[in-house]
């Protein structure tokens, strides 16, 4: 009869190298990707949701506790975020300066346990407070990710050296903790596949199935970049036939994550490869990187091991030191540094997370599976919808509850494309006659001026902006309008804070007396138009987003 023993024991076959390496470079990896946000976040955070920002976090957090109070619902469980405590600006800088330290020192694999932990804490605080600004699908991943690493990480060791001989062996509970970073990462391709054809209806011919979304997307993602304008000139023949590969990495190799060593590294090559391209043809901040690091823990100890052998050998040979280059089959990373007794106590004091987040990465799936089915009235490919609903009432009552958390998550990046860019351009005037546009940094705005390089960091406005213009128009009650009319009021009153999201202000004496919000479809030049006028973009105004306003 089997037993959990002989289960383990098949999902991780003694004989297989053990993945101690590739958890170490996992766990600093996400320090890197944990600091990066981070930092991101904090140069901005003033502007943005500090006490003269556009959305104040303490304002929010004073309406929201008001409604839980006469609710009788727990503040922490309800919005999880350790600005309960404080809003005030000196406490969130704190916060970040505390999460950047952090950050650093999981980097440098110094207590990675306690540094994940309170790394989580912060970043979950940060988004659960963040509004508008903090509500994108790689937030809530970098959240699901971090916690997860917790739980993967040796609390029994206050430093994880990347070494062969000193890198932390995994118990079982580790080793079951490993196997959820494997479906997280298929979990994140496949849903990102799939939601390109299950969301898809003969009513919208520019999403996925049609093969064109790729002669669209260049031009129209939030931030393209210069490598864009160039990806966008392409063959449209290309570009249809790109859809090919992408599809097989996103549907085809999650399915090869559980099928052993040798195609987990086929996998994690093959999610690497879409990143850098997705990388290298567009600002995608932290995401892309994000994602690559995700890929580690799928790589076996025996594959690192052999490149390291390889790049000593190169470097032998270029120090020109008398080498044979010659290396022994390496050896799996000793285990005798754990006992079984220890491996049992890590498994068993880890049992509640594995079962809780493995129930709820599943309940998510085949939840997100089904409720496309009741979303979608025309799908134009029903097979991919799940039409029985497998989730008993009492589990998605569960999910729910543990919800604001976000400690398990359904992704669906690139669900639809565009197939036009529209952008608000804020112009403003002293006499309602005569108007000066506002450039807003890293959006498109010059005819001339290149797009620019701004990943990993986000411009978190700027992002916004784009998605704004999505709407018709401006409404008092639209997605946009708390944050929208605080920029509006900031470029009236000639606000610093506000003016610090645009290059340059047209009115240094005194702000404008009106301002509005024009609405343009831009495109990129072709190479013969950019060639006569030098310009990377061409636009046309379509109409005003925002009537004018004034004083």
């Amino acid at each position: 009869m089997a037993t959990p023993m002989t289960f383990l024991r098949w999902l991780f076959p003694p004989g297989e190298k053990t993945h101690a390496i590739s958890r170490v470079l996992f766990l600093r990896g996400l320090g890197v990707i944990f600091l990066i946000a981070i930092l991101s976040w904090w140069v901005q955070i003033d502007e943005l949701v500090g006490s003269r920002g556009l959305t104040p976090m303490a304002d929010y957090l004073d309406q929201v506790g008001k409604i839980l109070d006469q609710q009788e619902r727990g503040r922490f469980t309800t919005l999880p975020t350790l600005f309960w405590i404080s809003s005030s600006d000196g406490f969130i800088h704190l916060a970040c300066l505390t999460g950047t330290m952090l950050a650093v020192m999981l980097v440098a694999g110094f207590a990675p346990g306690p540094c994940l932990l309170g790394l989580w804490a912060i970043y979950l605080s940060l988004l659960t407070t963040g509004g508008a600004f903090m509500s994108f699908q790689w937030d809530i991943l970098l959240v699901e990710a971090g916690f997860l690493a917790i739980w993967l990480a040796p609390w029994r060791r206050w430093q994880i050296p990347i070494s062969r001989a000193d890198a932390p062996p995994l118990g079982w509970g580790e080793k079951a903790m490993l196997w959820l970073s494997w479906f997280v990462i298929a979990k994140l391709m496949f849903q990102s596949g799939w939601v390109k054809l299950a969301w898809a209806s003969p009513e919208n011919p520019e999403w996925w199935p049609d093969h064109t979304a790729m002669t669209f997307h260049y031009f129209t993602q939030p931030i393209p970049n210069p490598l864009a304008w160039w990806a966008h000139q392409l063959p449209t023949w290309f570009q249809k036939f790109s859809l090919v590969p992408m599809y097989a990495v996103e549907l085809g190799f999650p399915f090869l994550v559980f099928l052993g060593a040798r195609l987990r590294l086929i996998a994690a090559l093959g999610f690497t490869g879409l990143m850098l391209a997705i990388a290298a043809t567009g600002n995608y901040t932290y995401f892309n990187w994000l994602t690559i690091v995700l890929c580690l823990p799928l790589v076996s100890d025996r594959y690192y091991l052999r490149v390291a052998a390889l790049v000593r050998k190169w470097w032998s040979k270029a120090r020109k030191v008398d080498s044979t280059g010659s290396s022994p089959r390496p050896n799996p990373v000793n285990l005798s540094g754990i006992s079984e007794r220890q491996s049992w106590i890590g498994l068993g004091w880890r049992a509640p997370a594995i079962l809780l987040l493995g129930f709820l990465n599943l309940h998510v799936c085949l939840g997100d599976w089904h409720e496309v089915s009741g979303r979608v009235a025309n799908p134009a490919l029903p097979w991919t919808h799940l039409a029985v609903d497998l989730t008993p009432e009492w589990t998605d009552d569960l999910r729910s509850t543990l919800s604001p958390f976000h400690l398990a998550s359904g992704y669906g990046l690139f669900r639809t494309m565009t197939t036009e860019r529209l952008e608000i351009v804020f112009e403003g005037s002293r006499d309602g006659v005569e108007w000066k546009e506002y450039g807003m940094r890293w959006k498109p705005g010059r005819l001339d001026e290149m797009p620019p390089l701004v990943a990993p960091h986000q411009p978190r406005l700027a992002w916004q902006m784009w998605f704004a213009a999505l709407e018709p128009g401006y409404h008092p009650r639209g997605n946009s309008a708390g944050w929208m009319s605080a920029v509006v009021r900031g470029l009236l009153t000639g606000d610093d804070a506000t003016l610090s999201f645009f290059d340059e202000d047209p009115f240094v004496v005194s702000p404008p007396r009106y301002v509005r919000g024009v609405l343009y479809r831009y495109e990129f030049t072709t190479p013969e138009e950019r060639r006569e006028t030098g310009n990377w973009w061409k636009r046309d105004r379509v109409g005003l987003w925002l009537p004018p306003v004034g004083n």
